[in-house]
């Protein structure tokens, strides 16, 4: 009898483990239950940084060494732990810029109106009229007892027939010649250096060894120098100048500063940067596509460039048919794109052409080619003049959204991908796919 019970006790655990009725169900449940998304948007915080630690939890910043996509997908992990596949966030987070655009600063001796006027020049030399056939002629006239290894920096415009940009050159006296010994081109900004007149007027200690230091720091009596040397300076007045400091050694520092209206601040190495991340296959990545649905203003830049412009309104134009007075494009044929003139002659010849030989369809057809072989192209190199091909080893696609106006008066949400395959003035973008629905 007890071998018995014992026997039917152990059956029914056994039973109870293995033909569980609802087991089947709940696996299904699971196997039928989407991966929980959201599109969020987040702030990195000081627990953050610090959960980083190293050079990153110091600054409170990311760095070129120590970029954001290496870390930001363990924080999105760490702090969101119910997102799942197809998920995206836009991380804000602080970035420190370890040589900013204007660190690149000529300084120099930059040349004049009067000095271009002397040489017989129109403000800017060209590859006609090269600034090595002229700056010599200026330099031995403004330094008739130069001596042998002397050294001038000069800073010029140059137009190569596209644009004006400025260059900078450096000249050495060598036998009774100057020489120019090196060029560095497209300086983004002019600097000013403090010479031995600039330290003099502070007095003290900073008149007497020539410098900044701690006991009399930069930040303290660069603002108020500048406010003096620059009394007629406009809001958003920029200045890079460079100057000697003392903190244990002698160094250069160079800073920016740029002008409120009222003072002159200091621009910080740190900046704001916002990018995108999707969790995937693999959790979560870097995501440098940019996603946008053009506004009255995308519309009125194609109205302005477009080539056969409106007659009447300057917010429309024929050939890509942008209105940016009703934020999208009209694809309406006979209404408006295929209109004549009082001669009956059509408007925009060859889509008329088109409408006539090879029917509406065609017609359609071209609008769209327009739309996204061209005139998208133009918004995204008017967006995004320094677009970059990749970001971190990643292609950069750009997907706009747009919305057309049509025959039957619907109205669609459309959208086109592209990639930018070169940067430059102008970058270059690629039509991948498009146009389709907008997703």
């Amino acid at each position: 009898m007890r071998n018995l019970t014992l026997f039917s006790i152990l059956t029914g655990l056994f039973l109870m483990n293995a033909c569980d009725p609802n087991k089947e169900l709940y696996e299904d449940l699971d196997a039928l239950q989407q991966p929980y998304r959201q599109s969020i948007e987040y702030t990195l915080a000081t627990a953050d940084y610090n959960f980083i630690g190293g050079t990153v939890g110091t600054l409170q910043a990311f760095t070129e060494e120590e970029p954001a996509m290496a870390h930001v997908p363990r924080i999105l992990r760490r702090n969101f732990l119910a997102l799942n596949l197809g998920s995206s966030a836009m991380v804000t987070f602080n970035y420190f810029m370890e040589e900013p655009v204007w660190y690149d600063a000529g300084f120099g001796y930059e040349l004049t109106a009067a000095d271009y006027a002397q040489l017989g020049v129109a403000n800017a030399f060209t590859p006609d009229n090269l600034p090595e056939d002229n700056i010599p002629v200026l330099l031995e006239r403004q330094y008739p007892e130069a001596v042998e290894g002397d050294s001038k920096k000069i800073i010029y415009n140059f137009n190569d027939g596209i644009e004006v940009y400025m260059n900078i050159d450096t000249y050495v006296f060598e036998e009774n010649n100057w020489i120019l010994e090196e060029r560095r081109e497209h300086i983004p900004y002019v600097g000013y250096e403090f010479t031995e007149e600039d330290y003099a007027h502070f007095g003290g200690s900073i008149a007497q060894y020539n410098n900044f230091s701690d006991a009399d720091p930069a930040d303290v009596h660069v603002p108020v120098w500048l406010k003096n040397k620059f009394p007629f300076a406009i809001q958003g007045t920029e200045q890079v100048v460079k100057y000697r400091v003392f903190s244990g050694s002698t160094f250069n520092e160079i800073a920016h500063y740029a002008f409120d209206g009222v003072q002159w601040n200091r621009t910080s190495y740190f900046k704001t940067v916002t990018e995108q991340y999707v969790f995937g296959a693999e959790g979560w990545a870097f995501d440098p596509t940019t996603r946008f649905i053009m506004g009255r203003a995308d519309y009125m830049h194609l109205a302005v460039i477009d080539p056969i412009p409106h007659p009447v309104f300057d917010d429309f134009g024929y050939y890509y048919g942008a209105s940016a007075h009703f934020v999208n494009f009209d694809m309406r044929l006979e209404a408006r794109r295929v209109q004549k003139d009082a001669d009956g002659n059509y408007l925009d010849q060859a889509l008329g052409e088109i409408f006539e030989n090879e029917g509406r369809e065609a017609t359609v057809a071209e609008m769209f080619r327009r739309i996204v072989e061209e005139g998208l192209i133009e918004v995204l190199i008017n967006r995004y003049p320094d677009a970059q091909p990749q970001v971190g080893g990643i292609d950069v696609h750009y997907i706009v959204g747009f919305e057309t106006y049509n025959d039957n008066f619907s109205r669609s949400y459309l959208e086109a991908e592209y990639v930018c395959i070169a940067a430059g003035d102008p970058p270059q973008f690629e039509l991948i796919e498009g146009p389709r629905d907008r997703q």
